[in-house]
């Protein structure tokens, strides 16, 4: 084999297997540690016990979201006022941690809120995933918003999330299509037990909270979608379950 033909087979050999390192999901178990409570009913985030450099920076990201909390729920602290968070880990690892967070109070307001949305991060880099990088360019956009309680978080906008959502809303009691049917931004989060990406409505209205349920994309919906090999191993379990 002529030389220019050997360096260009070894250039190509090392682009997959520093595609194969960067994305490998043969990572360490993850192990993770529920700290004590805010405060009454105010539940803190968990960390990553042993953690290396990626994982330090993400129990840092954890840390001033707890701090966060700490602040708005002591502002919280009126008569008949109160603050609840719960916290539930959707997934923890090999690629991916995942938290899903739920707020609810009334701190004096014209009403009580409640928010739910996740907080979700890729264990080889240590930072918050960006969804708007998973999908193919140009089929969803970052939105940086804000909670009704003031936190601040990152959505999805895609018309094609938008028209799947829709195609696969149930209703139910008071929350009829129309409810939903001109959501634009998103939330998502994966599932180890659903082995899924969960995808659920932002920005509704407090009062149409109760309508956001969420629709659950697998491996088939991911593809078509154009969501990467990589990614989709990312995201779902590796034999296909839970």
């Amino acid at each position: 084999m002529p030389l220019v033909d050997k360096l260009k087979l070894g250039f190509s050999l090392g682009v997959v297997l520093l595609l194969q390192a960067h994305w490998s999901v043969a990572q360490k178990p993850l192990k993770l540690v529920s700290g004590p409570q805010i405060r009454k009913e105010v539940a803190a985030l968990p960390r990553i016990v042993a953690p290396n450099a990626a994982e330090a920076k993400i129990n840092a990201a954890l840390d001033r979201q707890d701090l966060w909390v700490r602040k708005a729920a002591e502002a919280c602290s009126g008569p008949d006022m109160f603050w609840k968070r719960v916290v539930r880990v959707t997934k923890s690892g090999p690629a991916l941690l995942s938290v899903l967070v739920s707020d609810s109070g009334d701190c004096g307001g014209v009403h009580p809120f409640d928010e739910t949305f996740p907080l979700v991060y890729d264990l080889r880099t240590g930072d918050a995933v960006r969804w708007d990088k998973v999908f193919p360019k140009g089929r969803a956009e970052e939105i940086n918003t804000s909670s009704d309680d003031g936190m601040p978080w990152i959505t999805i906008r895609s018309k094609r999330l938008q028209a799947l959502y829709v195609a696969n809303y149930k209703s139910r009691g008071d929350c009829g299509i129309e409810i939903v049917a001109e959501v634009t931004e998103f939330h998502l989060y994966p599932d180890e037990k659903a082995n899924a990406l969960k995808v659920f409505p932002a920005a509704l209205p407090q009062v149409a909270h109760p309508c956001a349920s969420s629709f659950a994309l697998g491996a088939k919906e991911l593809q078509a979608l154009g969501v990467s090999q990589q990614w989709r191993d990312a995201i779902l379990s590796q034999d296909g379950k839970p």
